[in-house]
């Protein structure tokens, strides 16, 4: 006999996106290897370099290219949010990341010791990205 009262599933609201509007819309993004085995959660800032149009979180201190003459320090820039846990190891792999959508800024992930700036919500905004605060009822 089937059960129709019985709970075959449940979802679980992590408060990372805060309104429907705008869309959060996904793309594939190519994430620099870390050093290490690594786990990225869902919510991390990323970065992107100029240098390689790689991504990192953001926070990470920039990577010098080159030599000599031409010896070159990248600009990294707030440009995307991850969508999923991940886990990162010692070579570039592609990860999914949100490119668009209205996020709560108390939610989203920096590297350690980094603080959000004001500067790099501008930056979000300026591809897509909004950014609020959640409030916890």
């Amino acid at each position: 006999m089937t059960k129709l009262n019985e709970n075959v599933g449940s979802v679980e609201y992590d408060e990372l996106i805060n309104s429907a509007e705008p869309k959060a819309d996904v793309f594939n993004v190519t994430l620099r290897a870390q050093a290490a085995e690594t786990i990225l959660k869902r919510g991390t800032v990323l970065a992107l370099s100029d240098a390689d149009n790689k991504v990192v979180v953001l926070g990470t201190s920039a990577k010098t290219f080159g030599e000599g003459a031409s010896t070159k320090t990248e600009n990294l820039t707030a440009n995307c949010i991850l969508s999923d846990d991940v886990t990162v190891g010692t070579k570039d792999c592609i990860v999914v990341a949100y490119r668009t959508g209205h996020f709560n800024r108390n939610k989203l992930i920096v590297a350690e010791g980094y603080t959000l700036a004001h500067s790099d919500e501008e930056e979000l905004r300026k591809v897509g990205i909004l950014l609020d605060t959640a409030l916890n009822a």
